[in-house]
């Protein structure tokens, strides 16, 4: 008897409590996250009044924050009252779920994409290492690494190595900038000749 009273006046006590209340920006974020539905009926304007709601009523310590809060209707959210929720809705269980799943892809796409990028620099460093078997000294700047990158996306690592020991060896007097000139012309043309068939 003693412990129920107990746990009685505490309640009072909180609720006595100044209650904090929520920016307007606040309630638009959970509008916004809860596609503007009521996340018990699933009313939403103008049909209804939108409310911002407490899963773990305020009174029971419940918090301002995003985790603790849903959009309710006018109806909803008077009809719960200071009672608690045993479970969140699943609509906000799903939608959690969901934006978890889709940032676990983000990660995974972004590894993806540097592995596929150090992948194609190493294609890259290959078709240098044929040009600089001819010329001496001389390395590609990152504009022109971009370019070769471009070849090799259209004709293959194989293909642009190919073209760069061609012109190295067909332009070589003419040094290194000739090199790069003739190896573009080289590859534009096999491109050409791709696209024709």
């Amino acid at each position: 008897m003693s412990e129920s009273l107990a746990a009685v006046q505490s309640n009072c006590n909180k609720s006595a409590e100044p209650r904090k209340p929520l920016s307007k920006k606040t309630r638009f974020d959970v509008f916004k996250r809860d596609g503007f539905k009521c996340q018990y009926c699933g009313m939403n304007p103008p049909q209804v009044t939108l409310e911002v709601d407490h899963i773990v009523p305020v009174v029971a310590g419940g918090k301002n924050t995003m985790s603790n809060l849903l959009t309710a209707c006018f109806d909803c959210n008077r009809g719960k009252g200071a009672t608690g929720l045993t479970c969140i809705p699943q609509t906000v269980t799903d939608m959690a779920a969901m934006k978890l799943e889709r940032l676990e892809q983000l990660k995974a796409y972004d590894r993806l994409l540097k592995r596929e990028q150090k992948f194609f620099q190493g294609q890259v460093d290959q078709v240098e290492e044929v040009f600089r078997d001819y010329n001496k000294g001389f390395s590609f700047n990152e504009k022109f690494r971009k370019s070769v990158a471009l070849f090799i996306e259209k004709l293959g690592v194989q293909g642009v190595c190919e073209a760069m020991r061609i012109a190295s060896f067909k332009s070589n007097r003419n040094g290194a900038e000739g090199v790069c000139k003739y190896f573009c012309a080289v590859c534009w043309t096999k491109i050409r000749e791709t696209n024709a068939q």
